[in-house]
């Protein structure tokens, strides 16, 4: 039968049937077209990988609980611990810990965590986009169940980061480079903003802080803030602006045909530190020094926070008179009976105690001090003290007015970086 001799419905159906076939494979195709795109840029725009993220023991033992529970425990000296999202930080009233969280296969810092004491600190997420053309952010997640620590975000030119703090009162989102300081306990959460921006939140409330404030979180209530600030007395303490509002002091070298050392600012890992390098025989030491020249009598705390790192150094402990460590923090002030006084810490990360040989003191200077603090060589440390508590303990009258502040180094061979420095009042 001819295709003109075919019943008119049926040819009709057959038009109807290539007319769809036709029309359904044109929408599949533009479908797929439009779809695929979309698809690849989503799984580009979404794909990501963790951070880099290690952890130091600053002081005592630190316990490291990974994703399934096992743990493990970190001192002082050892290598620095890689930790994944799961992963839990514990230290206990006599164990301090620092956290670096960087690029993966970058040697750059995005952010600096120094954890204190008694503190219980979960890594819930910390990701960066797979793929260099996504506009997707960096993010990073933990809960804070209890205790304190100090954030340090580091400018980061090519992608942005966020991280985000949730405790048993409310959530804290920090996501400009800055300096912070968060408590949690049963009572309330603190959250001190230094330098930076942070948002506050708790029982649908949000609270923006910006420099020099802090906010409350009492257990079940809102937010309350801005209060009272911390205040840092110390003006570029992290080297940002070079040696801006610092004096440096040139170098004094004992013997005549033995070499200067250098005091530079160079970029480490993304970050600006101030560092003393020296090689030769004999003393040598340098410093950088800060005038203060504020009244500090009212103030409830008076705390200084340095971080740093020894790289390397020559001499045992802080030498045979103990006036040779590597790295010395000093402060001169007028105490509360209006003496004047200098008070001053000390730092080595190399060799052994003895009292006749090495001792764990300045035998030959005349200040306020306590032993020199043991750190690990080579990593991070960071130290703190309230000097009003300080004092008490040491039954020496506390400061009324603050002069200056010093970073000084000095011994015969040695490396000495300084990452920060801090000296922080609150009412």
């Amino acid at each position: 039968m001819s295709l003109n001799n075919q019943p008119e419905p049926e040819l009709h159906n057959r038009q109807y049937l290539a007319w769809a076939v036709l029309i359904g494979s044109f929408l599949i195709c533009l479908v797929i077209t439009v779809t695929a795109p979309l698809a690849a840029n989503a799984f580009i725009q979404n794909a990501s990988q963790d951070l880099t993220t290690t952890i130091q023991a600053n002081q005592g033992t630190v316990g490291i609980d990974d994703e399934s529970g096992v743990r493990r425990a970190l001192i002082p000296g050892e290598p620095a611990q890689a930790v994944s999202p799961g992963a839990s930080i514990l230290t206990d009233a006599t164990a301090g810990a620092i956290m670096l969280i960087a690029p993966p296969e970058v040697e750059q810092l995005l952010a600096r965590l120094k954890i204190d004491s008694n503190t219980t600190l979960r890594i819930l997420e910390a990701s960066t986009p797979r793929y260099g053309i996504s506009n997707a952010a960096q993010h990073v997640e933990m809960a804070m169940d209890s205790g304190r620590l100090r954030l340090t975000l580091l400018e980061e030119m090519e992608r942005p980061i966020s991280i985000h703090f949730s405790t048993p009162q409310g959530k804290v989102t920090i996501d400009e480079p800055g300096e912070y300081s968060l408590g949690v306990n049963n009572q309330a959460t603190q959250i001190a903003v230094l330098e930076g921006t942070a948002v506050v939140n708790a029982i649908e409330q949000t609270l923006t802080l910006a420099s020099n404030q802090r906010a409350e979180i009492p257990t079940g209530q809102s937010p309350n803030g801005p209060l009272a600030p911390e205040r840092n007395l110390i003006k570029n303490g992290d080297f940002s602006e070079g040696f801006q509002n610092w004096s440096e002091y040139t170098w004094r070298v004992e013997l005549a045909d033995q070499p200067k050392g250098e005091t530079e600012i160079q970029m480490i890992d993304g970050e600006p530190v101030l560092r003393f390098l020296r090689g030769g025989s004999g003393h040598a030491d340098a410093q950088v020094r800060q005038s203060i020249n504020q009244n500090v009598a009212d103030y409830a705390s008076i705390r200084v926070l340095v971080t740093l790192r020894i790289l390397d150094q020559s001499l045992g402990v802080c030498g045979i008179k103990g006036s040779e460590c590597p790295l010395f923090l000093r402060m001169e002030y007028i105490d509360e009976n209006g003496a004047n006084q200098v008070w001053q810490q000390g730092f080595y990360a190399q060799g052994t105690v003895d009292d006749n040989l090495t001792p764990n003191a300045c035998v030959s200077c005349a200040v306020i001090q306590s032993d020199h603090a043991h750190v690990p060589l080579a990593q991070d440390f960071f130290y703190e003290v309230d000097l009003r508590e300080e004092m008490a303990r040491q039954g020496t009258a506390v400061p009324s007015f603050i002069e200056n502040i010093s970073l000084v180094a000095s011994g015969h061979s040695f490396i000495s970086e300084v990452v920060d420095v801090a000296l922080v009042v609150e009412d």
